[in-house]
């Protein structure tokens, strides 16, 4: 019959060797199809959520008469919605379907942008800011999720990182056409900042409509792979589920994986480390305003601190998943990152030294809190153990983008003090809780490797699965 319609017993599966070749081969085209496109669509979502300290610097604030706190404030209640609706989003991916659910979202938010370009005063922002946290709320966990249904656990460490240098590049994009739409000022009767947010919302649209289009539920359906890739992954699958069989939603295996203190743990590090990131993506431009250039030289100088943080993030993802190491690249770029904020706290009289700091700051930020995410979906087995796993990590996680908001204020410029010494302090612990859960999950592989063949064959007759099984082993 050919190696294309090999028996369809699970066991004859796993046991069939894939050819290097093909397997580097299946790769490249998944890489091809899949790593863009959610680059893209994160890349445009991470513009759409940021952009507001772009249009402040432009003018926004004064033209629509912002109470003092109010851009900390209209920061701030994106995430308010956006944590509410994003483990929802997350558990209802694979109902409502990645190629539909996505791309509607998508262009949803990119009208809610354009609103925004039209807002003629503060309560319409906070309104879009609400409307758009909804939007969003789905994105990134179910691009984690929807890369898990293709890759195998091995393989996610690079290709999540893909879109946290998505949200980098977001940033020299962002800074780079924000020079240019605010030099539209007047176009039309139109102020720059708001060219900046019809633009980017028409943007988005253009996206949400082609995503449609390149979007596969499952490989299964998947147009770009030949018929002898799709059994080459139904191999993949069959492999994989030694240890993470899913036999449908039972209340008792959620409960059971609800438990798992992990999770928890890691979405602690996650808040500890968003906090410090939106801090740092929102309000970037503002900083660098504060230290005395113009609108527009701001703006231009944040794009190659972000270019910068995207160079180091992908050779530290590439390191990272040459070696399957995460702790190793998590800890030193974290001590890098934390010399920055204590420079910026520091607040020397040069301006070079402080957006030298800036550069040391975004170091580590954003490989940091990809490899954190990455780390735990790697970690947890069976799809819907991650997808709650995921869901409520993020959600914890973007709970710092709510306190983002409110640690930089816009009475405190252009020192800020406040938000760089709370920074500081939320990177601090989230060091500390990162080495907390490497030990863990490296005491949890020795007690295992100490097994022996008995009580493997007695967690087996109790039918432990998923990475409780004794066969499963956490990356470190």
């Amino acid at each position: 019959m050919g190696e294309d319609h090999a028996p369809l017993d699970p066991e004859d599966l796993a046991s069939y060797d894939i050819d290097p070749a093909e397997s580097r081969a299946l790769l490249r085209t998944l890489d091809w199809h899949i790593a863009p496109v959610c680059m893209v669509l994160y890349l445009v979502a991470f513009l759409d959520r940021s952009n507001i300290g772009n249009a402040a610097v432009g003018g926004m604030v004064k033209d629509l008469n912002f109470p003092s706190n109010g851009l900390s404030v209209a920061t701030s209640i994106f995430y308010v919605t956006y944590v509410v609706f994003e483990t929802p989003a997350t558990m209802l991916l694979r109902t409502l379907r990645p190629s539909r659910m996505v791309p509607t979202f998508m262009i949803i938010w990119g009208g809610v942008v354009i609103g925004n370009g039209f807002a003629t005063n503060y309560a319409t922002v906070v309104a879009c800011r609400l409307l758009l946290g909804i939007c969003e709320a789905g994105l990134f966990p179910s691009l984690v999720l929807y890369m898990t249904s293709f890759y195998q656990r091995e393989e996610l460490g690079l290709r999540t990182c893909y879109l946290f240098i998505a949200a980098c590049l977001s940033g020299v994009v962002g800074g780079l056409i924000a020079t240019g739409f605010l030099k539209m000022d007047g176009l039309r009767g139109l102020a720059g900042w708001r060219w900046l947010y019809i633009i980017e919302g028409a943007l988005t649209i253009v996206v949400g409509i082609g995503s449609f289009f390149a979007i596969a539920d499952r490989y299964e359906t998947a147009s770009y792979l030949s018929e002898r890739q799709k059994f080459l992954m139904r191999v993949r699958h069959a492999k994989a589920a030694v240890y993470s069989r899913d036999e449908g939603f039972s209340w008792n295996e959620f409960r059971r994986y609800t438990r798992d203190p992990m999770i928890y743990l890691s979405g602690f590090v996650l808040l500890c480390m968003d906090t410090c990131m939106y801090g740092f993506s929102t309000f970037l431009v503002v900083i660098i305003n504060g230290l005395g250039y113009s609108p527009i030289v701001s703006q231009a100088l944040s794009a190659p601190v972000y270019g910068w943080a995207a160079i180091v993030y992908l050779f530290g993802a590439l390191a990272s998943d040459r070696y399957s190491v995460r702790y190793k690249i998590i800890l030193p770029l974290s001590l890098v990152t934390i010399v920055g904020y204590a420079i910026l706290l520091a607040n020397p009289a040069n301006l070079g030294a402080r957006l030298f700091a800036c550069f040391l700051a975004g170091m580590g930020i954003y490989i940091c809190v990809g490899l954190q995410v990455t780390w735990l979906g790697q970690n947890m087995a069976g799809y819907r153990k991650r997808s709650f796993a995921i869901g409520i990590q993020l959600t914890m996680g973007n709970i710092g983008g709510v306190i983002a908001g409110q640690i930089y204020r816009t009475n405190h410029k252009p020192a800020y003090k406040l938000g760089h010494a709370a920074s500081l302090g939320f990177w601090a612990v989230a060091i500390l809780a990162t080495t907390l859960q490497f030990y863990v999950w490296r005491r949890r592989n020795v007690h295992r490797e100490a097994l022996t063949a008995e009580e493997k064959a007695e967690k087996d007759e109790r039918g432990v699965t998923g990475d409780h099984h004794h066969a499963f082993r956490y990356v470190l």
